[in-house]
């Protein structure tokens, strides 16, 4: 017999019931260790703490040449100056020699010219003066019927489209230009849309789908030597891991990437392989180190002029410094990525600058805001525009959300 608390039990039936408890205990254990490890939910958890940085994967905008390096030299001469200013990031002087170029051009000449100036125009982060440089190259090419100029324009159309948070629209422009490569037997532009087509995917969260148009994209640049290619494909690689939790495969492949890119000189792809290093510590929660590898993204971004990744490393070192309750030093950054991201009309990443303005005024107050906002350099218009998407923000949050938001630094 089993006496417990003044109650006496048959000694085998009181065992056997402590023991079907503690069995059903462990297990309810398991079940809820298991279901927190699934990839679904694992994303998920990961999905709402991430929501507070600024993601972005780069998509590759296509270049084409069509046949400029022949044509006359009215038209020859001003393009290859202007491509000397694009590979040195002079981003404004290189279009500008660009439409010298177009004076005289004709024909597959203006698909050619009208697509580098898009180009161009998208690193600047002037997304609406590419996709109408995009849009007419591709109206030129098909009234020349100039098919190999068809498929960067379609491509990079699909590139803004992804920028401007519209990814159905991205995603039928990108697998147009997917299957015009292919016709073509262009495989470099194939693999650059194929690793598009994977953002795509990726953003839709369809991971596993992702992952297996970015390895073909790898593969193929991988056979066809483009360095270039095999840097960004493996940054893509690392990105998909990394929201898969696979946290070692994605630091593995992304070091890769940098060290590639490093080695080509690609200055570019070295800013986005800093970024996607910073993301994976952000992740982690080892937000020292990714403090440190976004300042070095952001120092390089700004060497060549490239907006977007401006913005992304400005917005996710001043959302760090407000969790590090360095609020005077996060708001000039988050408003000057704000500033950026609404001029170029991108959809990613102004919710979540946002977001960080609103932390930075609950400890601040608005009027010490306004004035950290008004030294950072934003005119009046500016000012007041981010101070009505702080209240939009402020007015959609439920109450209890409210003050919770007030009291977490």
């Amino acid at each position: 017999m089993v006496h417990v608390l003044g109650r006496t039990y048959d000694a085998v039936i009181f065992w056997t019931a402590l023991l079907a408890a503690c069995c059903a205990i462990i297990l309810a254990i398991l079940v809820h260790i298991l279901y927190s490890l699934r990839p679904a939910t694992r994303r998920a958890r990961m999905d709402a703490t991430s929501r507070e940085f600024v993601r972005r994967d780069m998509d590759r905008v296509a270049e084409y040449l069509d046949g400029l390096a022949q044509s006359e030299p009215a038209v020859r001469q001003p393009f290859e100056r202007g491509l000397a200013a694009m590979h040195a990031y002079n981003w404004e002087q290189a279009v500008e020699l660009f439409w010298e170029a177009m004076l005289r051009a004709r024909g597959a000449e203006l698909v050619a010219l009208l697509n580098l100036t898009g180009v161009c125009r998208y690193m600047q982060g002037r997304l609406n003066d590419a996709r109408a440089n995009f849009e007419q190259a591709l109206r030129l090419a098909e009234q020349f019927r100039d098919e190999s100029g068809k498929a960067p324009a379609l491509g990079n159309i699909g590139v803004v489209w992804h920028d401007m948070g519209e990814l159905d629209r991205a995603l039928h422009y990108k697998e147009q230009a997917l299957v015009k490569a292919h016709e073509l037997g262009d495989q470099w532009a194939e693999a650059v849309y194929l690793a598009n087509v994977g953002n795509i995917w990726h953003d839709k969260g369809d991971l596993d789908k992702a992952l297996e148009f970015h390895e073909r994209a790898f593969r193929l640049s991988r056979d066809l030597g483009d360095k270039w290619g095999v840097a960004s494909d493996l940054a893509s690689m690392a990105s998909v891991y990394r929201d898969k939790g696979v946290f070692w495969q994605a630091l593995k492949y992304d070091n890769q990437a940098l060290a590639l890119a490093r080695n080509i000189g690609h200055r570019l792809g070295v800013v986005s392989n800093l970024s996607g290093i910073a993301s994976i510590y952000r992740y982690q929660g080892r937000i020292n180190e990714a403090l440190k590898y976004d300042e070095e993204a952001l120092e390089l971004a700004r060497r060549i002029g490239y907006q977007l990744g401006i913005a992304t490393d400005l917005g996710n070192i001043g959302l760090i410094l407000a969790r590090k309750r360095k609020y005077e030093e996060a708001a000039p950054k988050l408003a000057e990525a704000l500033r950026i991201l609404l001029a170029a009309g991108s959809a990613n990443g102004p919710d979540q600058l946002v977001a960080g303005l609103v932390r930075c005024e609950d400890r601040l107050g608005r009027k010490r805001l306004e004035e950290l906002l008004r030294d950072a350099g934003l005119e009046e218009r500016e000012l007041a525009e981010q101070l009505d998407l702080v209240d939009q923000m402020r007015r959609s949050m439920p109450e209890r959300k409210r003050g919770l938001f007030a009291r977490t630094g």
